[in-house]
């Protein structure tokens, strides 16, 4: 007669291994998708389009804005926002940060507020959106 713990453990590895796989199919799946996904970003620039339908979805090109503390700099960034009254940031995450820099910057006209320059470091990041 087989011992309930050893049958169970078999089970465990043998779900430890189908996850292994699934790990690594994910992983291979995310390569050919974002390797995919530049090549249509490039495409769709190259034809100057911003937008189109196919399939009865629409595939648009998305660009966000990330920001972020410069990270050699963060000491620095942490005493001027607490100098502009902003000390309430210190316990909140990148995310949240990022939405209050992006607020300041709607606040001047799309420009980084003189104190944080050189503080936040900012990229855009293109990416495609579908939709039904």
């Amino acid at each position: 007669m087989d011992n309930p713990t050893l049958i169970l453990s078999d089970n465990f590895l043998q779900a430890r291994k189908e996850k292994e796989e699934a790990e690594q199919h994910l992983k291979n799946a995310k390569a050919v998708y974002d390797e995919l996904e530049a090549q249509l970003i490039e495409a769709m620039i190259n034809d100057e389009l911003d937008s189109f339908k196919r399939n009865g979805v629409t595939v648009s090109l998305c660009s966000t804005t990330h920001l972020s503390a410069e990270p050699d700099r963060k000491d620095e960034l942490w005493a001027a926002m607490k100098a502009n009254d902003y000390e309430t940031l210190f316990t909140i995450n990148a995310q949240t940060l990022s939405a209050e820099v992006k607020r300041m910057m709607d606040e001047n006209k799309g420009a980084l507020p003189a104190w944080l320059d050189g503080l936040i470091k900012q990229y855009e990041k293109t990416s495609i959106r579908v939709r039904k």
